[in-house]
Order: structure tokens, then sequence, then C-alpha cells
């Protein structure tokens, strides 16, 4: 038994959307996403790329939402199952992935609607068909072979420097999630993204005491630390190093653009 509640594709919100369910709900969600994404797991806050999927069962805690500045955007359905192969399937629960073929799962979820809408004579067993192949490609995007995750491992990281610059970043910690030595880490981020591991750090901590120099009257020694650096002089000298300016400098250049 598949029992639709509701189905939607190319779902719009406001810039910074989230979603805070508790765990009262008795209904299966499924979510595939149109942009970068946080999912909150177990207490720890995961950033995906677009076109990552998630479901949750029953009574799970669903904490989810736009995770850059932009109008958020996904395709979902909310259901009732006691299916085998959704209850019971290949697919993982409450752990996001990459979906493979993003474009065939948003117009099979478009087919769900359709089917939902109407009151067909073969309609139970048309959603119940549409629900089987939908959960046939999920589970295809996660049989991909070790590349296609190395890939999405490498953009993980990648979006989690952008992110979270003010992390205390380092190449052996970040070889370690991806479970390979720091020197091939190296090799095939600057290869993947034409930057270093640790450049791209500096780089997006150098961008985020821009804007804080910008938009804010904190201290630079406080916007130092916030951006990840224990020594101010360090953060100073590399800024004047990226930016021909000094941090003092730069905010006076912003706040009195004549001077």
């Amino acid at each position: 038994m598949i029992d639709i509640i509701f189905v939607q594709t190319d779902t719009s919100h406001p810039v910074g959307f989230e979603c805070d369910m508790d765990r009262e709900h008795d209904w299966w969600l499924f979510v595939q996403t149109h942009i970068q994404t946080y999912f909150v797991i177990d207490g720890k806050r995961i950033v995906m790329p677009a076109h990552a999927a998630i479901l949750y069962p029953p009574h799970s805690l669903i904490q989810y939402g736009a995770a850059e500045k932009k109008i958020y955007s996904d395709d979902w359905t909310r259901f009732y199952t006691d299916e085998p192969f959704i209850c019971k399937g290949n697919i993982p629960l409450e752990t996001p992935f990459q979906t493979r073929d993003y474009m065939f799962i948003k117009q099979l979820l478009h087919l769900l609607a359709c089917e939902n809408f109407f009151n067909n004579k073969y309609k139970e067993s048309s959603i119940q068909a549409l629900f089987q192949l939908l959960f046939s490609k999920l589970h295809e995007s996660l049989s991909s072979d070790a590349d296609d995750f190395r890939e999405l491992e490498l953009l993980q990281l990648h979006m989690n420097i952008q992110n979270n610059p003010a992390s205390p970043w380092s190449v052996p910690e970040m070889a370690k999630q991806l479970h390979i030595c720091p020197r091939h880490l190296q090799k095939i981020y600057q290869k993947r993204f034409g930057i270093t591991c640790m450049d791209d750090v500096i780089q997006n901590r150098l961008l985020l005491a821009k804007e804080k120099l910008e938009h804010t009257d904190i201290p630079v020694y406080r916007i130092a630390e916030q951006c990840g650096y224990s020594n101010t002089e360090h953060f100073s000298r590399q800024f004047k190093q990226h930016f021909a300016v000094s941090p003092n400098m730069y905010r006076r250049s912003k706040k009195n653009p004549d001077l």
C-alpha cells in the first residue's frame, strides 16, 4: 500500500528556508534538492551539493535547509506506506546522498503528482509502479562506482571549506575524512579545483574577512579570530598579500570611498 499525502516538483521557498519537524509525524518524506542544502543528522550539519536526496521514515527528526543565499527549491513527496521495497529496502534512511539522474527522478515525481490528482481506473497500480521505478533509480545512484563517490566527496569537502572557512582545517584531517593520504588529496584537489586545499581555506577565510570588514564594525583582531586565525599579525600579513592593502585600510576605503 502507498497512500500519497502530497507530491510536488520545483517547489520554491524564500532565501534562508529551513525545515524543522519533530518526531510526531507518522508519514514518510522523500526530498530531492535543487540547490546546495544542509542536513542535520545526529546533531551534525552536513552540506550536500545540489541534487541530493534523502528519505525520512515515520517519527524521524527532520532538519534541513538552504546552505546558500538563493531561493530554495526541491522536489518532494509525503506518503504512507508499508511496502517492503521502501520500508526494508536498500535506500538508507535519514542519510543524504547524491542522485545520478535527478531530472528523471523529478519527472517520476511529476508523474506521481498527475496520477495522484486524477482518479484513473489504474491509479493505485500506476502509483505502485512509479514508486518502484523511483526507488530503483535511487538505488542506481547509490551503486555508483568509486570514482563517482570520490568526486562527490571532493565536492563536499570543497563546499564545506566554503561554508566553514574558520574551522581548524588541516591537510591531514581533510585526508582522513576522505580515507586517503595527504599527498594524494593535495594532488587530486588541485587537479579538480585548480587550487590546493589550504590555499582554498585561506582564500575563503580572507573573503569572509573582507565581508566582515566592509559590513561590520567588529575589531580587526576579532575578525581574525572569527575567520580562523589565532594570530592577528599573520592574518593582516596574508590579507595584504592577497589584496595589496591592510585590513584597516580596506575598511576605511569601503567606509569612505573618496579617501
